[in-house]
């Protein structure tokens, strides 16, 4: 409508200027003034006028008039009035300043909403996002995509005939399970008030009254208690309903729901009994209410699939890591050599539904890290506690992960499939991505799966020279590690490696590095592990206070960005927390520090921590890694986190620098 307009502007304005051209000393009509500071105030309107959206929510009438159609989708101008009732109504407030590019809307969570002009990327706390069309500017006023907008309050468009509603709803329920007993905390766009609707031995039926969901299907959980979860939305669109059905185990135990806050209520449970394996379905439990005049369950969006939640649940060999996924998606899987040991599997086409998630988990496991990787990919990323056997089981509703407490003899790498639908795996319920055993001492010290993150060092570990760092640039050699462009990794961690020592060296610390030149440290022909033991040796052979591996990352495609500490043992925590507070501005994504059986952290007796400074295979730290400005600023930033951290953690033997 605004083209319609400015183009309609401008011929008036032509045929104005060519009736006086031709004609001079004609007088200018007033009528002639007023046309044409009509068409100056309309070339300078907004674009509000192609449509008007009037919808109920509550009890409150709202009427978006700043609307306009973009790429088939909606677009909503920060200026309108109706969209300033909504964030009202929903405790939301929007952050913006004329030139700004970036607009935040802080929700009641609270959570943070960040929109860019110009960018279909946008961010929902630590989870990003892809838009339909990008964020623009049309005069003094931003349009934002109208449907995520929505989202990200926690509510739904919906249609009842003629009339539109803004639903509210129940976005996530996560489970988490601990011992014997387990949580499940539902959040949504509204507050909830749960009611226990049935009751028996067999199952507990929650209804949620006001709120609708996306999140319709059953989910096995099989731990502390509970079987399956199963969702289904009932009621109508102005009334509408959802049903939480919790399957028990025999002799589980219940607790009354209660609010964390305004919008969150956690629903408690605790079992006696071994998980038992139990087969999805989707039809209701025993007992749910059924309500003859309810609309049907709301299905599943065309869109993007919905990764809804993660759970780690024990059965007899191990554990399953059970991924629910709503709606059809293609995965691919990877697994990593002896001894990184990390397994990863990648769901396309996908979004996180719910938070992060980062834990540690009890042995073969080490820790469980779920996170939107990308704006079209959900990672599920495992460390294990060796070369355990893994199997992949896709279903119509997920995709599980069993890990095997027993170790198994090397195959396959990677592989793919895909979940709903259409199921599909080119490796289905067999011992996938298993390397070759090692040695049981080799498996680290025994106790570093039992220690939780803290701000404490806690490390025995007195150097015999206490003045020494020694700084390991990766790969060398015969392994020039990841390979983009005209870069070498190799070549990149040396030169990071060769700055931060002539930091080091000008403050006053002794300095040795695993390799000088592009080598092997232990020679050619070597194993992985003799290579990466010779690493070590350097350190621990010469009593070393700090071990620093430097490393680029890299991944099968462009998404992934961002700088990432690793470290393995108890005594790592405190240098990397330190190291990576200075690397968090370096110009890229910070992905914070990670719990990992990295070999030379692991193997290092001295605190330790391996830097991925950057992705060779994401365009953004491509360009930052060809910078020798940036490589130096990396370099700075490390050696100041050492520097506080030596002045935070001294050593009984530390002498002053």
């Amino acid at each position: 409508m605004l083209n319609l307009i400015r183009r309609f502007t401008a011929q008036i304005f032509k045929i104005l200027v060519y009736q006086h051209t031709l004609r001079p000393s004609a007088p200018r009509p007033n009528r002639y003034l007023a046309v044409f500071g009509l068409c100056l105030a309309l070339s300078a309107a907004p674009a509000w006028a192609d449509a008007t959206i009037t919808a109920t929510y509550g009890s409150q009438t709202i009427r978006f008039t700043h609307v306009a159609s973009q790429n088939g989708s909606e677009a909503i101008g920060t200026q309108d009035p109706g969209f300033a009732a909504l964030l009202r109504a929903t405790g939301a407030v929007l952050t913006w300043k004329p030139g700004e590019r970036y607009v935040m809307i802080t929700t009641a969570v609270p959570v943070v909403v960040s929109f860019s002009v110009g960018d279909r990327r946008y961010d929902v706390g630590p989870i990003s996002l892809q838009a339909a069309f990008a964020p623009y500017q049309s005069g003094s006023e931003v349009y934002l995509p109208f449907d995520e907008v929505l989202r990200a309050l926690d509510l739904d468009l919906r249609q009842d005939g003629t009339a539109l509603y803004l639903q509210p709803q129940l976005a996530s329920l996560d489970v988490s399970t601990q011992g014997g007993r387990a949580t499940i905390v539902a959040h949504g766009g509204a507050p909830l008030r749960p009611r226990v609707v049935s009751q028996n031995g067999a199952a507990v039926v929650y209804e949620f009254d006001g709120v609708g969901t996306t999140l319709t299907g059953t989910r096995a959980v099989n731990a502390a208690g509970i079987r399956t979860l199963q969702i289904a939305q009932t009621g109508s669109v102005r009334d509408p309903k959802t049903l939480v059905t919790v399957t028990l185990s025999p002799g589980a135990s219940v607790q009354p729901p209660h609010s964390n806050d305004d919008r969150d209520v956690v629903l408690a449970f605790g079992g006696t009994e071994q998980p038992q394996q139990t087969q999805s379905v989707q039809q209701p439990a025993p007992n749910a209410p059924q309500d003859s005049n309810a609309a049907p369950a709301a299905a599943a969006p065309a869109g993007p699939a919905i990764v809804t939640g993660v759970t780690v649940q024990q059965t007899a060999d191990g554990y399953t890591v059970s991924i629910a996924v709503s709606g059809n998606a293609a995965f691919e899987w990877h697994r990593l050599r002896d001894p990184d040991n990390r397994f990863w599997v990648d769901i396309s086409g996908a979004q996180l539904q719910g938070p992060p998630i980062e834990q540690d988990e009890p042995d073969p496991l080490v820790s469980l890290r779920v996170r939107q990787n990308d704006p079209q990919t959900v990672r599920v990323a495992i460390s294990l506690l060796g070369p355990k056997a893994l199997g992949l089981s896709p279903s119509a509703t997920g995709l599980n992960v069993e890990v095997s407490r027993q170790d198994a003899s090397d195959v396959a790498r990677s592989g793919s499939g895909s979940i709903g639908s259409v199921i599909s795996s080119n490796e289905q319920q067999e011992a996938l991505v298993t390397p070759a055993p090692i040695d049981e001492n080799d498996a680290g010290d025994g106790n570093d799966t039992t220690w939780k993150f803290g701000p404490r060092d806690g490390s025995d570990y007195v150097p015999s020279n206490p003045r020494l760092i020694v700084i390991d640039p990766g790969h060398g050699g015969s392994d020039p590690g990841s390979q983009h462009g005209a870069l070498r990794e190799a070549d990149l961690t040396l030169d990071m490696a060769n700055r931060l020592r002539d930091l080091l060296t000008a403050r006053g610390w002794q300095v040795r590095m695993t390799r000088d030149t592009d080598v092997d440290v232990y020679g050619a022909d070597a194993s992985a592990k003799q290579e990466l033991q010779a690493r070590d040796d350097v350190a621990n052979n010469a009593g070393a206070r700090m071990f620093v591996s430097l490393h680029a990352n890299a991944f099968i495609n462009s998404g992934p960005y961002g700088t990432t500490c690793y470290i393995s043992k108890q005594s790592d925590w405190a240098l990397a927390r330190i190291v990576n507070r200075h690397l968090a501005s370096d110009g890229t994504k910070n992905d914070g520090i990670v719990k990992s059986h990295l070999y030379v952290t692991l193997h290092a007796h001295m605190p330790a921590v391996l830097i991925e400074t950057a992705f060779l295979t994401n365009p953004d730290d491509y360009a930052l890694l060809s910078s020798s400005a940036w490589r130096q600023k990396v370099a700075q930033e490390i050696a100041d986190g050492i520097g506080e951290y030596a002045q935070a953690y001294p050593v009984s033997n530390q002498p002053a620098l």
